[in-house]
């Protein structure tokens, strides 16, 4: 077991394929919750509220894949079941993100996606959303989030990749991702 802010990791996994140029398939790897399973996420949330009230306050949070998805499941989380407190965070960068999660589904012991066809927007904060338009993992999972997100306070950067962070071969992607960011935490600035 590997230990993540307060907890355990518990949820190893066979090596996932975007990795597989960069790590030995004999290492071990893990992830933050079983995207399967509802005790799990439940269980992360609440290690993720823990280690912000502890470690806390930060201004921002960064998520990359299933992490994204779970800072999108807490700030969705936060919000519906504090609506007049502020949000932990006075902003999100979320990259390739991972479809949220309902919060209150979870509470019941079920996994349900978020559709914000039906929701409408439910992250009122500032937001950058990155991904690659040729993303085959996890495909529409990123322009969901997105959808998520209020589109007064959110910005956007799509590059040419896939399933990963804009890197050193495409110059203009990077400079994409760098704006989108840039614009969010200035609108995070000026709402100080």
């Amino acid at each position: 077991m590997h230990s993540w802010f307060l907890g355990k990791i518990a949820n190893s996994l066979q090596q996932p394929s975007e990795i597989k140029a960069y790590y030995p398939p004999t290492d071990q790897y893990y992830q933050f919750y079983d995207p399967y399973s509802a005790a799990s996420m439940h269980d992360a949330l609440s290690q993720l509220c823990t280690y912000i009230s502890i470690e806390g306050p930060f201004d921002g949070v960064i998520g990359f894949s299933q992490g994204a998805s779970l800072a999108a499941t807490f700030l969705i989380q936060q919000s519906q079941d504090h609506p007049l407190a502020p949000l932990p965070f006075k902003c999100a960068i979320f990259l390739s993100g991972g479809k949220p999660l309902d919060p209150k589904a979870l509470e019941r012991g079920e996994i349900v996606l978020i559709d914000p066809t039906k929701t409408g927007p439910l992250l009122h904060l500032p937001t950058a959303n990155i991904w690659g338009r040729n993303d085959m993992l996890w495909p529409g999972s990123c322009e969901t989030l997105c959808s998520l997100c209020d589109e007064s306070m959110r910005s956007a950067s799509i590059h040419d990749e896939g399933h990963d962070v804009p890197g050193a071969k495409d110059k203009e992607a990077v400079q994409g991702a760098v704006r989108a960011i840039r614009r969010t935490i200035d609108k995070a600035l000026m709402a100080q």
